[in-house]
Order: structure tokens, then C-alpha cells, then sequence
């Protein structure tokens, strides 16, 4: 869980640096409906905040061995899942990279998901909750 965590604090980086740029480029780019590519920048800034306190939580709560931690980290997963999905479907223009980013973020989330059960699983067997 730890591994996929400090790899997705990378890749999130990159992630937000590449649909940034992205956005950039679709602004100059594409013609956009007035106001929309301001709310895409806010949605991405929104999604920037939440993911890094879903891995900072998960970090914390793997680290500690502390359930709560982990189950908030595991409650900000299905913002976060909504941001990306907003990012790879429900986009104005979504191009062919972004369909590539948002897959493998999503999949890191999906395993970090199921990581974080069987973590939290392992917690309350062992008794430190």
C-alpha cells in the first residue's frame, strides 16, 4: 500500500502538470463555451487539494497503523475517482493523452482501494485501531 501511495504522489504531480498544460493548449487551441475552461481549472485545483490529502491520509494512517487515517483516506478515493472521471469522460474535449492519464491514475487508485482494505483488514486482526 505504502509502494502505490509514494508512486502515485509522483505520478499525481505529473498528472496535474500534464491537464494543466492540456488545458493550456485546448484554450488556445479549441473553442471552448464562455466560463468552461475556468470551472475545468477549478475542478483540477479541487482535485489537486483532495488527492493530496487522500495520499497524505493514507500515508499517515499506513505508517501509524492507525485505521482512521486510512478510512479517511479511503472516503476522499471516491471524490477523487469523480475528478479523474470528470477529466477522462465528461470533459468539453478530451484528447487522446488525457484518456491514457486519467486510465492509469484511475487504476492506481483502484489498487491503492483495494490495498487499503485489506490494510484496514490487518489493522483490526492484529488489534491496533
Amino acid at each position: 500500500y505504502e509502494i502505490l501511495l509514494y508512486l502515485n504522489s509522483f505520478y499525481f504531480g505529473m498528472f496535474a502538470l500534464c491537464e494543466f498544460g492540456i488545458g493550456l493548449f485546448k484554450a488556445t487551441n479549441l473553442p471552448y463555451p464562455t466560463g468552461t475552461i475556468v470551472s475545468e481549472y477549478i475542478l483540477l485545483v479541487f482535485l489537486c487539494c483532495v488527492e493530496s490529502m487522500r495520499i497524505f491520509l493514507g500515508r499517515k494512517g499506513n505508517l501509524t497503523e492507525r485505521s482512521f487515517s486510512v478510512l479517511m483516506s479511503i472516503a476522499l478515493t471516491v471524490p477523487s475517482v469523480f475528478g479523474v472521471l470528470y477529466f477522462l469522460i465528461w470533459q468539453t474535449y478530451v484528447l487522446r493523452l488525457e484518456v491514457v492519464l486519467c486510465a492509469i491514475q484511475l487504476t492506481l487508485q483502484g489498487f491503492e482501494l483495494a490495498l487499503a482494505l485489506l490494510c484496514l483488514v490487518t489493522f483490526y486482526k492484529s488489534g491496533t485501531y
